[in-house]
């Protein structure tokens, strides 16, 4: 069973967010889960039901609704609120009891620093729920969000939450990738011994993955860890990052040096983000 049942799909009807039902379908496969269709108006008059921009939007989600139900799920709702995207579907998802959101990233402006008051953006540094955000553009080819999943990971039990997911999602589970990154070494030989506690980590972590029937492997990097992950998505071709969004950075905005941020601002795969149970645990690899 998955361990999300009840999902806001939160689109801004572009044909990036187009794709945000396939990411449904691979994270939630069972069809009992819920599903909230989300569309934010920018304000109220777009909102009236009598209007032109409402009827297309509605039109829109009704088509989602329908493939949705295609594809044998039941419990399907359709919200339009006015407001701010992301103060409102914050509040959407607390009032839906909402276990996961998803959300589309235009990852050509996204990236830019001009564009980082965004909704994603401000999503990914709000929202107190799982976050997936797809970043596939218009003309790109969907693949199984599951097929090569990459847990970066310090060792701490928040780093590791991803766990969790990975378990209930074993059957549909291509890959799992461990990254642990040494952003800080004294010498060679302080390095020398960091890599060595870590291949010992990354292998029990990969041999409990066995145990589950996941396949399983691990990379160990030296340098800057957003980067070196994002290289290590790039030549291993991984399909989604799966992450905790650790340290008071990601929280309050004060700071966009955190590794959980810099990811999703540089990544150009999928990325999940989960909340850490911990808040208060420092995040190593930042």
């Amino acid at each position: 069973m998955s361990t999300f049942t009840k999902v806001l799909l939160a689109t801004d009807l572009s044909p990036q967010a187009d794709k945000l039902t396939e990411c449904l379908f691979c994270l939630c496969p069972d069809t009992e889960t819920e599903v909230v269709l989300a569309h934010v108006f920018d304000d109220d008059d777009d909102a009236d039901p009598d209007g032109s921009s409402f009827k297309k939007a509605r039109s829109r989600l009704d088509g989602y609704k329908n493939d949705i139900e295609q594809a044998g799920y039941e419990e399907i709702s359709i919200v339009t609120p006015a407001g701010e995207p992301c103060e409102t579907l914050s509040r959407l998802a607390e009032e839906n009891d909402a276990d996961l959101m998803l959300v589309a990233s235009h990852r050509k402006g996204f990236l830019k620093r001009a564009l980082m008051g965004s909704t994603t953006y401000e999503l990914a540094r709000a929202t107190m729920i799982p976050l997936l955000i797809n970043k596939d553009e218009e003309d790109e080819v969907t693949e199984n969000l599951l097929d090569t999943v990459l847990i970066p990971t310090d060792f701490s039990r928040k780093s590791l939450e991803a766990l969790n997911v990975i378990r209930s999602l074993r059957e549909y589970v291509g890959k799992v990738l461990f990254v642990h990154v040494v952003e800080h070494s004294r010498n060679k030989h302080d390095y020398k011994e960091k890599y060595g506690s870590a291949k010992m980590f990354l292998q029990e972590l990969v041999d409990e993955m066995k145990i589950f029937g996941i396949e399983a492997d691990y990379r160990i990097a030296h340098g800057v860890a957003s980067k070196k992950i994002a290289a290590i998505c790039e030549r291993d071709n991984v399909s989604l990052i799966m992450m905790t969004k650790t340290g008071a950075d990601m929280t309050n905005g004060d700071d966009l040096g955190s590794t959980s941020e810099n990811v999703v601002l540089n990544s150009d795969c999928a990325v999940m983000l989960l909340p850490a149970e911990d808040s208060d645990e420092e995040d190593t690899f930042s």
